[in-house]
C-alpha cells in the first residue's frame, strides 16, 4: 500500500512557515549557546516539535521522531560505554603524517592561528561548528520530513546505521585524538574557550550528564560524517540546500582539526562510514520497494 502523499501549504504560507521556522530556530539556539547551554537532540526535537504542530502535524511528528530519539540517544549511552572496555588507544599520528608528507595538520594550523590566552574569533566560529554536531542534521531531517516522510526514514536509518557501525569501531579500535596524542603541543581550544566565555559554566543536562564520555571515540569522526551524509541525501532533491551543506561539511573540517578534536584521516574514515551507511539503506529500500506488491491493473 503507497504512502499517502503528504498535505502541502500553499506556496505563500510555505514561505512564511519556511522563514518563520528558520527565525524561530536560530533565536533558540543563538539563545542557548548565548547562556551557555548545550544544544543537545532532545532540546532540537522539542523546538521542531512546536513547529511540527503549528503546521498541524504534531501527532505524525511524535510518531515518526520518537523511535529516532531514543534509538539516538541509546547510541549516546553505548559510545560512552566503549571506552570502558579495556582497549588501549590507537596512535593515528602515524597515518596523519604518512598522508600529509611528516606534517600534522593541526599542529600546523594551531601554530599558525591559534593565540594563548586569546579568544580568537577562529575559536568561536571553530567551537560554533563543533557544537552544533547536534542540531544539524536533526533540523536536515525535519526539512525531509516536511516534504516527504519517506526521504526521512531513509536518512534517519542511514545515520542511525552509522553510528552503531561507528560504535562498533569505538568498541575494538579505539583512537586517541591529537590533544590527547600531543599533550603540551596540541590545545583543546574548545577548553579554553568555554571557560573563558561562559567562565567554565557550559550548561549540560542530566540526561547527558548521566552518559559516559568517550575521548576515544575519534576514528571514525561523526562530526564530519553527519553534515556529509544530510550533503548527499539532499542532493537529489534540495540542490541548493545540499551546496550548503558541502560548504557546512568543509567548514567542521577545518574546525575540528584546528581544534585537536580529530586527525585528518578520522574525517576521511567518517566519510567511508557516510557511503557504506547510504549504500546498505539504498540498496535495501531499492529491494523492498521491488517487493512491494504492485496495485492491481483493472480489467478492460
Amino acid at each position: 500500500m503507497s504512502e499517502k502523499p503528504e498535505p502541502r501549504p500553499a506556496p505563500q504560507r510555505s514561505r512564511l512557515i519556511l522563514v518563520g521556522s528558520a527565525a524561530y530556530l536560530v533565536l533558540i539556539f543563538g539563545a542557548m549557546l548565548w547562556r551557555g547551554i548545550s544544544i543537545e537532540p532532545e532540546w532540537v526535537v522539542l523546538a521542531l516539535l512546536l513547529i511540527a504542530i503549528a503546521l498541524g502535524r504534531g501527532r505524525s511528528f511524535v510518531i515518526d521522531w520518537l523511535p529516532f530519539l531514543i534509538l539516538f540517544l541509546a547510541y549516546e549511552e553505548m559510545r560512552g560505554f566503549a571506552a570502558k572496555t579495556g582497549f588501549a588507544p590507537y596512535d593515528l599520528s602515524g597515518m596523519e603524517r604518512f598522508v600529509f608528507g611528516g606534517s600534522i595538520p593541526t599542529l600546523v594550523l594551531q601554530h599558525a592561528f591559534y593565540h594563548p590566552g586569546v579568544v580568537s574569533l577562529q575559536d568561536v566560529i571553530a567551537m560554533f561548528f563543533y557544537f552544533m554536531h547536534f542540531p544539524l542534521p536533526i533540523v536536515v531531517g525535519f526539512v525531509f520530513w516536511v516534504n516527504r516522510r519517506e526521504h526521512y526514514r531513509r536518512f534517519v536509518a542511514a545515520l542511525l546505521l552509522m553510528c552503531f557501525l561507528a560504535f562498533a569501531t569505538y568498541l575494538f579500535f579505539p583512537s586517541a585524538p591529537p590533544w590527547y596524542q600531543f599533550p603540551g603541543q596540541v590545545v583543546k581550544i574548545n577548553n579554553q574557550t568555554v571557560s573563558a566565555l561562559w567562565d567554565g559554566q557550559y550548561a549540560v543536562s542530566q540526561i547527558y550528564n548521566s552518559f559516559n564520555p568517550n575521548r576515544f571515540a575519534a576514528f571514525p569522526s561523526l562530526h564530519a560524517a553527519f553534515p556529509a551524509l544530510a550533503a548527499a541525501y539532499a542532493w537529489s532533491r534540495y540542490r541548493p540546500l545540499a551546496i550548503g551543506l558541502i560548504a557546512w561539511s568543509a567548514a567542521v573540517l577545518l574546525s575540528i582539526v584546528y581544534l585537536g578534536e580529530h586527525y585528518v584521516v578520522d574525517a576521511l574514515d567518517g566519510y567511508l562510514y557516510v557511503a557504506v551507511a547510504l549504500a546498505i539503506v539504498e540498496l535495501v529500500a531499492r529491494w523492498r520497494a521491488k517487493r512491494a506488491p504492485r496495485p492491481a491493473t483493472p480489467s478492460a
